[in-house]
Protein backbone atom coordinates (compact mmCIF):
# COMPACT_ATOMS: atom_id res chain seq x y z
CA UNK A 1 0.00 0.00 0.00
CA UNK A 2 1.42 3.37 -0.81
CA UNK A 3 2.25 5.47 1.98
CA UNK A 4 -0.04 8.61 3.47
CA UNK A 5 1.92 10.65 5.92
CA UNK A 6 0.32 13.09 7.87
CA UNK A 7 2.88 15.76 9.98
CA UNK A 8 1.92 17.37 13.36
CA UNK A 9 3.07 20.17 14.48
CA UNK A 10 2.77 23.74 15.34
CA UNK A 11 5.75 25.38 13.13
CA UNK A 12 4.77 25.72 9.69
CA UNK A 13 8.61 25.69 8.27
CA UNK A 14 9.11 22.08 9.55
CA UNK A 15 5.87 20.85 8.02
CA UNK A 16 6.76 22.53 5.01
CA UNK A 17 10.84 20.99 5.00
CA UNK A 18 9.42 17.56 6.00
CA UNK A 19 6.84 17.42 3.83
CA UNK A 20 9.14 18.43 0.87
CA UNK A 21 11.59 15.33 1.95
CA UNK A 22 8.82 13.06 1.91
CA UNK A 23 7.45 14.07 -1.12
CA UNK A 24 11.12 13.48 -2.46
CA UNK A 25 10.68 9.45 -1.35
CA UNK A 26 7.91 9.52 -3.75
CA UNK A 27 5.63 10.06 -1.62
CA UNK A 28 2.14 11.58 -2.81
CA UNK A 29 -0.03 12.01 0.25
CA UNK A 30 1.82 14.54 2.73
CA UNK A 31 -0.81 16.66 4.38
CA UNK A 32 -0.33 18.82 7.56
CA UNK A 33 -2.07 19.83 10.77
CA UNK A 34 -0.71 22.31 13.07
CA UNK A 35 -2.06 21.00 16.65
CA UNK A 36 -3.95 18.44 18.79
CA UNK A 37 -7.43 18.95 17.54
CA UNK A 38 -6.81 19.60 14.04
CA UNK A 39 -4.94 15.99 14.11
CA UNK A 40 -7.42 14.28 16.32
CA UNK A 41 -10.09 15.78 13.33
CA UNK A 42 -8.40 14.73 10.35
CA UNK A 43 -7.54 11.26 11.59
CA UNK A 44 -11.22 10.86 12.27
CA UNK A 45 -11.86 12.02 8.11
CA UNK A 46 -8.79 10.22 6.23
CA UNK A 47 -6.63 6.97 6.56
CA UNK A 48 -2.85 7.50 7.02
CA UNK A 49 0.07 5.13 7.40
CA UNK A 50 2.34 7.42 9.01
CA UNK A 51 2.36 10.09 11.56
CA UNK A 52 5.20 12.67 12.11
CA UNK A 53 4.15 14.05 15.67
CA UNK A 54 5.64 17.03 17.69
CA UNK A 55 5.28 16.19 21.78
CA UNK A 56 4.74 20.19 22.70
CA UNK A 57 1.80 21.23 20.56
CA UNK A 58 -0.27 25.26 21.10
CA UNK A 59 -3.42 23.29 22.86
CA UNK A 60 -1.11 20.62 24.83
CA UNK A 61 1.19 17.76 25.33
CA UNK A 62 0.74 15.15 22.27
CA UNK A 63 0.82 12.52 25.36
CA UNK A 64 -3.13 13.48 26.12
CA UNK A 65 -3.59 12.17 22.84
CA UNK A 66 -1.23 9.58 21.95
CA UNK A 67 -3.08 6.76 23.76
CA UNK A 68 -6.34 7.61 22.15
CA UNK A 69 -4.74 7.32 18.41
CA UNK A 70 -2.86 4.08 19.47
CA UNK A 71 -6.32 2.89 19.95
CA UNK A 72 -8.24 4.50 17.37
CA UNK A 73 -5.91 3.80 14.73
CA UNK A 74 -3.84 0.29 15.72
CA UNK A 75 -1.70 0.32 12.26
CA UNK A 76 -0.80 4.07 11.86
CA UNK A 77 3.18 4.28 12.31
CA UNK A 78 4.19 6.53 14.52
CA UNK A 79 7.51 9.21 14.22
CA UNK A 80 8.08 11.68 17.29
CA UNK A 81 9.62 14.66 16.03
CA UNK A 82 10.75 16.18 19.13
CA UNK A 83 12.93 19.37 20.64
CA UNK A 84 12.09 17.34 24.30
CA UNK A 85 15.00 14.93 25.78
CA UNK A 86 14.73 11.59 24.26
CA UNK A 87 15.94 10.33 28.24
CA UNK A 88 12.72 11.63 29.55
CA UNK A 89 10.12 10.47 26.87
CA UNK A 90 11.54 7.38 25.38
CA UNK A 91 10.13 4.47 27.47
CA UNK A 92 7.02 5.74 27.86
CA UNK A 93 6.40 6.36 24.11
CA UNK A 94 7.75 2.96 23.76
CA UNK A 95 4.88 1.73 25.95
CA UNK A 96 2.34 3.84 23.18
CA UNK A 97 4.20 1.60 20.16
CA UNK A 98 6.06 4.78 18.94
CA UNK A 99 8.04 3.60 16.05
CA UNK A 100 10.74 5.74 16.53
CA UNK A 101 12.04 9.68 17.99
CA UNK A 102 14.27 11.96 15.87
CA UNK A 103 15.53 15.06 18.31
CA UNK A 104 14.73 18.22 16.21
CA UNK A 105 18.57 19.03 16.87
CA UNK A 106 20.19 16.23 14.66
CA UNK A 107 21.70 16.63 11.26
CA UNK A 108 20.09 17.17 8.08
CA UNK A 109 21.95 14.30 6.87
CA UNK A 110 20.23 12.33 9.69
CA UNK A 111 17.33 13.61 9.80
CA UNK A 112 16.85 12.32 5.78
CA UNK A 113 18.27 9.03 7.02
CA UNK A 114 15.59 8.51 9.70
CA UNK A 115 13.00 9.81 7.60
CA UNK A 116 13.47 7.69 5.04
CA UNK A 117 13.88 4.30 6.95
CA UNK A 118 10.61 5.35 8.98
CA UNK A 119 8.29 6.05 5.14
CA UNK A 120 10.14 2.17 4.68
CA UNK A 121 9.25 0.82 7.80
CA UNK A 122 12.58 -0.11 8.77
CA UNK A 123 13.21 -0.68 12.17
CA UNK A 124 14.71 2.15 14.35
CA UNK A 125 15.97 2.08 17.65
CA UNK A 126 15.64 5.25 19.88
CA UNK A 127 19.07 7.12 18.86
CA UNK A 128 19.82 7.39 22.94
CA UNK A 129 20.10 5.58 25.93
CA UNK A 130 17.41 5.94 28.52
CA UNK A 131 20.18 7.42 31.45
CA UNK A 132 17.73 7.96 34.53
CA UNK A 133 20.24 9.47 36.00
CA UNK A 134 21.09 12.29 33.70
CA UNK A 135 17.98 13.81 33.49
CA UNK A 136 15.74 13.80 36.87
CA UNK A 137 12.68 14.48 34.78
CA UNK A 138 12.79 11.46 33.23
CA UNK A 139 11.58 9.65 36.40
CA UNK A 140 7.89 11.51 35.50
CA UNK A 141 5.44 9.07 34.52
CA UNK A 142 2.87 10.15 31.79
CA UNK A 143 0.24 12.14 34.13
CA UNK A 144 3.08 13.84 35.67
CA UNK A 145 4.56 14.92 32.49
CA UNK A 146 1.05 16.45 30.89
CA UNK A 147 0.99 18.25 34.12
CA UNK A 148 4.39 19.32 34.16
CA UNK A 149 3.96 21.02 30.73
CA UNK A 150 0.66 23.30 32.09
CA UNK A 151 2.52 24.14 35.53
CA UNK A 152 5.34 25.23 33.38
CA UNK A 153 3.63 27.34 31.11
CA UNK A 154 2.05 29.27 34.45
CA UNK A 155 -1.27 27.47 34.55
CA UNK A 156 -2.54 27.36 38.02
CA UNK A 157 -4.24 24.04 39.70
CA UNK A 158 -8.11 24.90 38.47
CA UNK A 159 -6.59 25.32 35.12
CA UNK A 160 -5.10 22.25 34.82
CA UNK A 161 -7.82 20.40 36.31
CA UNK A 162 -10.00 21.90 34.08
CA UNK A 163 -8.50 21.03 30.94
CA UNK A 164 -7.18 17.47 32.13
CA UNK A 165 -10.71 16.99 33.67
CA UNK A 166 -9.27 15.54 36.92
CA UNK A 167 -9.71 17.08 40.36
CA UNK A 168 -8.42 19.73 41.49
CA UNK A 169 -6.78 18.07 44.42
CA UNK A 170 -5.56 15.03 42.20
CA UNK A 171 -3.10 18.18 40.37
CA UNK A 172 -2.30 18.95 44.04
CA UNK A 173 -1.07 15.87 44.63
CA UNK A 174 0.51 15.24 41.08
CA UNK A 175 2.30 18.89 41.69
CA UNK A 176 3.80 17.88 44.83
CA UNK A 177 5.32 14.59 43.72
CA UNK A 178 7.13 16.16 40.23
CA UNK A 179 9.03 18.88 42.83
CA UNK A 180 9.96 15.72 45.28
CA UNK A 181 10.75 13.21 42.53
CA UNK A 182 13.08 16.42 40.38
CA UNK A 183 14.02 17.70 43.50
CA UNK A 184 12.68 21.87 43.13
CA UNK A 185 12.25 23.45 45.94
CA UNK A 186 9.87 26.30 44.07
CA UNK A 187 8.21 26.75 41.12
CA UNK A 188 11.37 29.00 40.16
CA UNK A 189 13.42 26.30 40.73
CA UNK A 190 11.35 24.15 38.52
CA UNK A 191 11.38 26.36 36.05
CA UNK A 192 15.68 26.79 36.17
CA UNK A 193 15.69 22.98 36.02
CA UNK A 194 13.50 22.51 33.18
CA UNK A 195 16.01 24.85 31.33
CA UNK A 196 19.13 23.76 32.60
CA UNK A 197 17.51 19.70 31.16
CA UNK A 198 15.74 20.95 27.57
CA UNK A 199 12.73 20.49 28.76
CA UNK A 200 10.71 22.67 26.51
CA UNK A 201 7.06 24.07 26.66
Amino acid sequence: MEPKVIIADDHSIVRMGLGSLIKQLGVNVVDEVSNCAELMSQLNNQTYSHLILDLIMPDGNALEIIENINNLYPNLTILIHSMQPVEVYGKILRKYKVHSYLYKGVSESEIKKHIESFIKLEDLSFSKQFDKDSNPFSSLAVRELEVLHYLLNGNRTKEISTTLGLKMNTISTIKAVIFDKVKADNFTHLLQLAHVHQISY
